[in-house]
């Protein structure tokens, strides 16, 4: 890295940033005489910091605002420019080395781009996707596959992702994913907890079956019961005024 103050002073005349720029900002807040809070985070401390910075980006997406999206996909690249320098000061990697092997990555995963494979459908390129996911982890039992759904995320999404995997969402007709859930219904007791989650993993094997995301759904419920929570404040307000 190039002197301290003669790369600060560099940085403060530019009329827009690159990518080395923020590779160097990221060296400078790092380095000695940089921010003792940014020296002083681990992997465990910024842990959340890249989930809520994620959900930022999906707020963005679903709220269909490009400003913000840019913005948090910002914040992303930090998190993961953060994690990179981490790592490069034990030596182990840098972001060079992350983008190197993502790069290598996707184009050993799409031969039907970087080679002579055909495919004609999104279906059929997903299809791919996962045999060759598979041949690199060998991951070749089903009970390999489904740990290597990463437990950490929503479970709902998670349950989706292994529902999927297991093909439990598919060859299922109507009738049969109506008793699955009866049959959890009438087993769910006050006293009984276990019952109550294969209640909701059957509700999410009945929406995986129709390709709806279980997560979604449940967050706009969530967001309609907030609104009706506050029609019914307004409606009072206005009773006692």
């Amino acid at each position: 890295m190039m002197e301290r103050k003669e790369a600060i002073r560099e940085l403060l005349t530019r009329e827009r940033y690159d990518f080395s720029d923020l590779k160097l900002i990221m060296d400078l807040l790092r380095s000695e005489g940089g921010c003792p809070w940014d020296i002083d985070q681990t992997h465990g401390s910024i842990r959340s910091c890249m989930i809520e910075e994620a959900y930022e980006v999906v707020e963005a997406i679903d709220t269909e605002n490009a400003e913000l999206l840019r913005e948090e996909l910002g914040d992303v690249l930090f998190q993961v420019m953060f994690h990179a320098r981490i790592e490069e000061e034990r030596r182990a990697f840098d972001v060079y080395d992350v983008i190197h092997e993502i790069s290598a990555k996707m184009i050993h995963r799409h031969p039907h781009v970087f080679g002579e494979a055909k495919v004609e459908t999104s279906e059929e390129t997903v299809s791919r996707w996962e045999e060759i996911k598979t041949e690199e982890k060998q991951r070749t039992t089903l009970s390999s596959r489904l740990r290597a759904v990463p437990p950490m995320l929503p479970a709902l999404m998670r349950a989706s992702k292994i529902l999927k995997k297991a093909g439990l969402t598919e060859d299922q007709s109507s009738d049969q994913l109506h008793k699955t859930l009866l049959e959890s219904v009438n087993g769910l007791t006050l006293e009984d907890p276990e019952a109550y989650g294969a209640l909701l993993l059957a509700v999410a094997r009945y929406g995986a079956s129709r390709g709806w995301d279980a997560e979604q759904l449940l967050g706009q419920a969530v967001d309609a019961l907030i609104r009706e929570v506050e029609e019914k404040e307004s409606l009072e307000k206005e009773k006692n005024t």
